[in-house]
Formats: structure tokens, sequence, C-alpha cells
């Protein structure tokens, strides 16, 4: 690995790390170009990857490493993070070994972990769909309107599911089991594992919770109003992105990518320890 392409949300604020790795990378025989990908950026594949790139590295947190994966989707290339933000889940370098770990790199020490992806789409009272999104960590239903709890009736391969009566539902892949999904008491799973896993928020029930699914089951959700009168509305957003609206008519699909995206590992911690280091740390 010798051609690196450096993702960051702002090249100001990360001028003195920007140049501090294209001179290492430089003294190693290497280069590195820098492109800046704005918070409100994540079009699959709008990040031109230059050809000869042999990995893209991303400077920030968990949001800059998900916006450069959907954003190079398509390209093959795979990614690794720098982490300038809190936990870091997704980044797997840590800022004081980032010189040792350019090392390891550009020897082509390092291993090739694939993570599923999810897609979706809305489909309107006419059946006609909007554009396709796609999500590393997950595709969240909530209410546009505060306090407002949302009927959400669920359907895995055209067999409904069941009825929630909830503030939202989160739909998951391993990757973003450790993000909202944990905050509303999801499983915590493998992120080298292919499920999706379906949690309500704070479902107004006894005995909800979250379902494990086959990576290859389509879901399918539809909001309607609890009372006669009503006129509920929900948002749906890819990754905290792509957001739409969500209304009884509509129907809200959801299934695995064809995409995957490919993350370089450098860490000789398995996921057990990773998690207990963060956990630990947080």
């Amino acid at each position: 690995m010798k051609n690196f392409l450096l993702v960051t949300r702002n090249m100001e604020v990360s001028r003195d790390w920007i140049d501090r790795l294209k001179a290492v990378i430089a003294s190693r025989g290497g280069s590195l170009i820098c492109l800046e990908n704005p918070q409100d950026s994540t079009n699959p594949g709008t990040i031109p990857v230059p050809e000869n790139t042999d990995g893209i590295l991303t400077l920030g947190g968990d949001g800059t490493m998900i916006r450069a994966a959907q954003n190079t989707l398509g390209s093959g290339v795979p990614l690794i993070g720098i982490n300038g933000g809190h936990l870091g889940y997704l980044c797997d370098l840590d800022p004081d070994g980032v010189d040792e770990a350019i090392d390891l790199l550009m020897e082509d020490r390092y291993e090739i972990e694939s993570r599923m992806l999810l897609a979706g789409m809305v489909y309107d009272a006419q059946k006609k769909p909007d554009q396709e999104s796609v999500a590393l960590n997950d595709v969240v239903i909530v209410s546009r309107r505060p306090m407002e709890i949302l009927c959400l009736t669920v359907y895995v391969n055209g067999q409904p599911l069941y009825t929630y009566h909830c503030d939202g539902m989160i739909f998951a892949t391993p990757t973003g089991s450790t993000a909202y999904n944990l905050s509303a008491k999801g499983p915590i799973v493998d992120p080298k594992t292919r499920l999706i896993l379906l949690t309500p928020i704070n479902p107004h029930t006894l005995n909800s919770r979250s379902i494990v699914l086959d990576p290859n089951d389509i879901i399918s959700v539809k909001l309607t109003a609890r009372r006669e009168g009503d006129e509920p509305v929900a948002e749906v957003s890819f990754d905290g992105n792509h957001r739409r609206q969500l209304v009884p008519g509509e129907e809200l699909v959801v299934y695995r990518s064809r995409e995957e995206i490919k993350m370089m590992k450098l860490s000789k911690m398995n996921f057990l320890e990773r998690i207990r280091n963060k956990m630990q740390s947080n």
C-alpha cells in the first residue's frame, strides 16, 4: 500500500495533522491526497477516488468514517479511521500511534474486514419508490412531533410481524449494534456477522424486545394513526442523514445492500476486547 486518500470534515481544523501525515507518508515513498467531506454530505459515490488509491484514511470520529464510507461506495478501496472524536468504535487508529500504523499499512501488514450495509427506500401511496439510500450503522424511524407515539406495523418478507406502539424503530447492521441500537438496549453483535437487528425505541408494552433477522429478509414498515382523526408524521433517516418523511399510506422497505464496505484492521484486539476497552473509557 503506497497511495492514500485522506478524508476529513474540516481541512483547516485538521491542517497540522494533514501536514504531519503527508510528511510521514512521503518519507516512506508514498503519496497522500486530501479531500474535505462536510458533515451534511452523504451521497454515495460523490467523493472522487483516484484510480491509483490503495487506501482511504479518515480523520475525525465515527461520523466522518461513516460519511467517507458512503461517499466512496463502489470504489472498492478499503478504509481505516484515525480517531479524533470520542469513543470511535469504527476508528481503528489512535493519534499517538499513527506513525507506526502508516508503517504497517505501507508494508501491507493489515487485515481486511467486510461490513454489510443496509439499503432502503420509501414507497408513496401510489407505490412509487424514492431514491435508494444506504446505511453502515442504521435506518431509524422517529416521530417528527415531540412526545408523539408512533403506531408502526412491521412485515418480514410480506408476513406481518408485530404492530409496535413506540417512539420509533431502529434497523441496525452488526456494525451499528454499538450505535443507537446500544442506547435503545439492543444487543451487541460482532460486526463481521451478517444479520439485521430490529430494535423498537421506548415501546409502550411489557414484552417488546429486539429481534434478530436473517440478512436476506426484506422488511417493510407502515405507519398508521392510533386514533381516528390523528395525522401522524414520522421521519426516516439513514445513518442520521438522507432524511425523508413517512406518513400513513406510505411504506418504508429495508433490506441488505448489494454493496459492502471494506475496512482495514491493524489492532490485535478482538471484538470483545475492543468493546470492553471502549466501554471502560466512556
